[in-house]
């Protein structure tokens, strides 16, 4: 594909700018906060001040502060921007994410507008279906550290083979050097830079270069099935090749197994005839459920625990 210019006139429409507003400001917690009501009150001051500094180039992150957060059972150092910051990154990563989704390949999923967890699964369930002598063996594998151990060159390297736009690519390096080392995790650029790297040098080799027809990726995490696990292994060894190119390593806990005993992936247990809830999601759920007192946070939480129960067959 050609290199992409003429991005910061679409950043800066008008329309762009009044969604990353609203966006940012969604919810009442954030609108009650003193800098949600100062943002409120200054609403067409501040998109006209962002608008000038995105279209001139000139915008920079005013600094943020930290907190530690666990997901999916890893602990993670969250770096958090201000609202006002927030408001010109959702912009300008809403148009950039939109161009880039277009280079995906399509069993990728993770920050990526209508593929999460439970498009990716299904995906996973109808290839186990529809080719259960080719889809016998899998081979799982995560990326250590993967935000902490990206290098911000390679990313850089990465956003130069998309877009010709100068003053985007300002931005957007200003965006991937907040860190002395690494990409931020809290930031909203980071995704779609995290989702670019391995797109560049992992999913497309994998997919183009080594003919790999069911391989599956959610962020760090990544999932290949085969017909017998020779083949894997050869798989294996070409992921570790690739990673090494960019100085990135697998975790030691990478495993080629049958797929009858289960696929722990996306929060499922995914096996050819049926999908079960992970263990551990199900404990937090009680847990958490048993800890919290408040009747507002307990129907969130049995919200999000059914949206997760209804995409498997937990009637069984």
């Amino acid at each position: 594909m050609r290199r992409e210019g003429y991005i910061i006139e679409e950043i800066i429409e008008y329309s762009n700018m009044s969604e990353a507003f609203d966006s940012v400001l969604r919810g009442t917690d954030r609108k009650r906060s003193r800098q949600g009501r100062f943002l409120l009150a200054h609403r067409e001051k501040i998109i006209t001040e962002l608008t000038a500094s995105i279209a001139d180039g000139s915008f920079r992150l005013g600094g943020y502060h930290e907190r530690e957060i666990e997901e999916y059972g890893k602990k993670r150092i969250l770096q958090i921007l201000s609202m006002k910051d927030r408001i010109a990154v959702f912009a300008i990563m809403n148009v950039v994410d939109r161009h880039l989704q277009k280079r995906y390949i399509r069993t990728t999923g993770a920050s990526i507008k209508r593929r999460g967890t439970h498009d990716l699964m299904n995906c996973i369930r109808t290839d186990l279906q529809k080719n259960p002598e080719g889809t016998l063996y899998a081979y799982k594998f995560d990326i250590r550290r993967f935000y902490d151990n990206a290098r911000q060159d390679f990313v850089m390297w990465c956003f130069r083979r998309v877009f010709k736009d100068k003053r985007l690519l300002v931005l957007l390096e200003r965006f991937v050097k907040l860190l002395p080392e690494g990409i931020s995790f809290g930031l909203r650029s980071s995704q779609g830079a995290g989702n670019l790297l391995l797109s560049v040098f992992l999913d497309h080799y994998l997919k183009d270069k080594y003919g790999v027809r069911y391989y599956y990726r959610y962020c760090d995490d990544g999932l290949v099935l085969g017909k017998t696990k020779a083949e894997l292994w050869k798989i294996r060894d070409a992921v570790h090749g690739q990673m090494g190119k960019i100085d990135l390593e697998i975790k030691p806990n990478e495993r080629v197994f049958p797929v009858e005993e289960g696929i722990d992936f996306l929060g499922y247990v995914i096996r050819p005839d049926y999908v079960r809830l992970r263990k551990r999601i199900k404990q937090k759920f009680a847990r958490k459920m048993h800890e919290v007192k408040s009747r507002k946070r307990r129907r969130e939480l049995i919200a999000s625990f059914y949206g997760m129960t209804k995409h498997a067959d937990c009637n069984k």
